[in-house]
């Protein structure tokens, strides 16, 4: 059941792969994690996904982006720098580390406008894969938390 959920959750990260634009620009401005998105997103082994308008609406976000880098110890420093600037002010709903770094974490910042929430997630896997996830919209820790692990049926 667990994989299952973990599954979905790729699903939905991965499968709708969009071009970025200045929308995606403009709403993490403030978060130095953009920079991990313009340095790492057209780069061999990378993948970026920015879902559209007409999806998020069905979850309740404005909007969403995630890259994914596989195998990569200089981009894995760079996002962790990344990470220490951005949490500063949120709150850490999950934080992992493992030897001295972290692995996994989920941090909700404070929101830009009435009712928008922000999140971060990021997660290292066992088989060095990088993932960072950028989440904005009226959802808030809980919701994000269902949209994420609930299976749906298409």
């Amino acid at each position: 059941m667990r994989k299952m959920k973990y599954t979905w959750a790729l699903l939905l990260a991965f499968c709708w792969i969009l071009p970025g634009g200045m929308y995606g620009m403009e709403t993490q401005k403030d978060l130095r994690i953009q920079e991990v998105f313009n340095r790492y997103g057209k780069k061999k082994n990378v993948t970026m996904v920015e879902l559209s308008n007409e999806m998020l609406e069905t979850y309740g976000m404005t909007h969403y982006k995630s890259i994914s880098i596989k195998n990569d110890a200089e981009a894995l420093r760079f996002i962790r720098a990344c990470l220490e600037t951005d949490q500063q002010g949120a709150r850490k709903i999950k934080e992992v580390t493992d030897d001295g770094g972290i692995i996994s974490a989920y941090y909700q910042l404070p929101g830009t406008g009435k009712d928008l929430n922000r999140f971060i997630l990021f997660k290292v896997s066992t088989k060095g894969v990088i993932t960072l996830v950028y989440i904005k919209g009226e959802l808030d820790s809980d919701d994000l938390i269902t949209v994420l692990f609930t299976r749906k049926d298409f």
